[in-house]
């Protein structure tokens, strides 16, 4: 059963970059997709007996799901709150799976993997809308895929740059392995050309860190390798761009210093004006979950992760939303030197799309957040073994990895098969 929860997880993930492209006959399932792996995995729970005992970021997550449920009482609309703390009880399911499940570095590799898969798809369903003309925006002819709003199919896009440069990296040389790489470093230009179609300014922005980190990648290869990857990179940009010139939403990318410097971020600056003169008649409780356009007159959300917070949850909600990243930071800083730069740049990345996009309710941030925390208990129960075989004593940890509630006979916790 366990087997198939984590199949059925990876399906999952694959489907995330790519939830809003409906195709004939897979609407329903990619919608359902999550319900099923939630039941497979509640199955395996029930059958095994075993459940991997929460630690401080999923019960951080808890608290701040409950406290969104609890903004009912004093909400404008309490049955749209309701249903939005529904959403949010789905990402805790979301995120308490994650944690159960992945727990070998093989699981963590394979769910990255599977977000790159699924990012192509995005990306070809946005060529495919450009071909057709199919423009969500029609103001500087801007491309998505499937109904997804531009500014967050370029950062999901975003997003996967990091983690395909981390993959490739880490590939084996098997058959398999050489494959995967050639396809991890394929989705760079795949990626810009994406983020091109979309014509998000922000996102564009985004890329710099991203691209940092897969440059300094490179220094981990051989001379040869970092040579043929550098002119694969090349060739596929230089053949990119004689067409990406001429599409109208590259063009809007000339306009990024000038409305960072002279202009309203496209009239967010005013939304979150008047969001913040709620948030200061409100300062402890907040508005309510999902009522931050009820608070501005423009009928918006935020356009921006820490104000919706803030505005729709108040200084407790902001606190324990605070708490949560803080905790991912700490678990990303915490590991290897490799793993440690590739945990900050995505969160990095993250955190410039979340001052632009109200991603605080989206099932990509509590994905790579709670992959994040996977990643560090991997890493710290490595140690652990690393220092049992020394026959030292086990360090102590600024935030302890948990055992499993209902461990095996010989008392030793063993990662579930993957």
């Amino acid at each position: 059963m366990r087997p198939i929860a984590f199949a059925l997880s990876l399906v999952f993930i694959f489907i995330i970059p790519w939830e809003g492209v409906e195709l004939p006959g897979l609407g329903a399932v990619a919608k359902s997709i999550g319900l099923v792996v939630a039941a497979f995995w509640v199955a395996t729970i029930i059958m095994t007996g075993q459940f991997r005992k929460p630690g401080p970021f999923q019960i951080a997550v808890f608290l701040f799901v409950l406290w969104n449920a609890v903004s009912a009482f004093w909400s404008a609309d309490i049955n749209e709150t309701v249903a939005h703390a529904g959403s949010y009880v789905q990402l805790l399911g979301m995120v308490c799976i994650l944690w159960d499940l992945y727990t070998t570095r093989t699981a963590l590799l394979a769910g990255l993997q599977a977000y790159i898969l699924g990012a192509y798809v995005a990306i070809g369903s946005a060529i495919a809308n450009y071909f057709a003309g199919n423009v969500f925006y029609p103001r500087y002819q801007r491309f998505s895929s499937g109904d997804t709003n531009p500014d967050g199919f370029a950062f999901m896009m975003v997003l996967g740059m990091p983690v395909a440069w981390h993959l490739a990296a880490s590939m084996s040389a098997t058959q398999m392995g050489r494959l995967l790489k050639l396809v991890n470093y394929a989705y760079i230009p795949a990626a810009l050309l994406g983020v091109s179609l979309s014509g998000t300014r922000t996102a564009l922005i985004a890329t710099i860190p991203a691209m940092a980190f897969g440059l300094a990648s490179l220094t981990r290869l051989r001379l040869a390798a970092r040579v043929a990857i550098f002119l694969f990179l090349t060739s596929a940009l230089l053949f990119l761009l004689p067409y990406v010139q001429t599409l109208e939403s590259f063009q809007r990318f000339s306009t990024t210093v000038p409305e960072l410097t002279e202009g309203d971020l496209h009239n967010r600056t005013n939304n979150w004006a008047e969001g913040l003169a709620s948030f200061a008649e409100h300062p402890l409780l907040g508005v309510g979950s999902n009522m931050y356009r009820s608070v501005n007159s423009l009928g918006k959300v935020a356009h921006n992760s820490y104000v919706s917070v803030l505005v729709e949850l108040g200084l407790i909600g902001f606190a324990l939303f605070g708490i949560i990243v803080t905790i991912a930071v700490m678990q990303a800083w915490g590991q290897p030197k490799w793993d440690k730069r590739f945990w900050l740049t995505l969160l990095a990345v993250w955190a410039i799309g979340a001052s632009a996009l109200t991603w605080e309710d989206r099932k990509t941030t509590w994905l790579f957040l709670s992959l994040v925390v996977a990643s560090a208990a991997l890493i710290r129960r490595r140690d652990e073994a690393a220092a049992l075989a020394r026959g030292d004593e086990p360090k102590a940890q600024a935030i302890p990895d948990t055992q499993r509630s209902k461990s095996p006979p010989d008392a030793k916790e063993k990662p579930y098969p993957v």
